[in-house]
């Protein structure tokens, strides 16, 4: 049976999220949580597979939220909801070991599929005794892509493929943003975004952020 966790402090989207996944996920159960707090009584009451968790809750902050979880759940599945796009923050939550990082808005759609990837990726676990290198990289999200040898001058195969990655856990990123994560200089990942806008992977709009000095964004595009 699975049993999906909800904690979200407002409950009209908190309703809006479970009656959307009820009917379009496997899930049996889908209950709610408003806080920390209440999300602790659930846990305790209930076997929660997968925890659907946003990041700023009125009485413990999501990650630590995560953190205390894993001491009594060690095994706890976790999808990151929150507004925030700060690299630290989506790299803080990969540490902890979140399987995706959803931004807000979240499309329903997007809800629905990301949890669909999550079921499935486990039922091949369960399915087999044993898994190859092929399928070992195909539930780690690593699946294979274009071979080096195809990819032009100045794109290798390894930092394009952890970018692609970067947007798994974050559906939109900023040059700049992608350059903190990855630690690499902003001209770079440029020259990567760019390269994944013309082969058809990105779409892109424009940022004028806090000072109003426009900056590229650019947003995975999801057939």
């Amino acid at each position: 049976m699975m049993r999906i966790l909800i904690v979200e402090d407002d409950f009209r989207i908190a309703e809006m999220y479970r009656e959307y996944l009820l009917e379009n996920t496997p899930a049996d159960e889908i209950l709610t949580a408003l806080n920390a707090s209440e999300s602790f009584r659930v846990l305790k009451e209930n076997d929660i597979n997968l925890m659907l968790v946003d990041v700023y809750l009125p009485d413990m902050h999501g990650d630590k939220l995560i953190e205390e979880v894993l001491k009594i759940h060690p095994y706890m599945n976790f999808i990151v909801i929150t507004a925030s796009q700060e690299s630290e923050k989506v790299k803080s939550m990969m540490q902890l070991g979140a399987l995706y990082y959803l931004v807000k808005p979240v499309k329903l759609n997007k809800l629905s599929e990301t949890v669909n990837d999550y079921v499935a990726r486990n039922k091949e676990l369960s399915e087999v005794a044993e898994m190859d290198q092929e399928k070992i990289d195909r539930y780690f999200g690593r699946g294979s892509h274009v071979e080096e040898t195809e990819l032009p001058k100045g794109i290798d195969s390894v930092t394009l493929k952890k970018i692609e990655d970067a947007f798994s856990i974050g559906e939109e990123w900023t040059s700049s943003q992608m350059g903190d994560y990855l630690g690499t200089s902003r001209t770079t990942v440029r020259r990567y975004l760019e390269y994944m806008r013309k082969t058809g992977k990105l779409v892109v709009s424009q940022d004028f952020g806090d000072k109003g000095r426009p900056e590229k964004k650019y947003r995975k595009i999801t057939l």
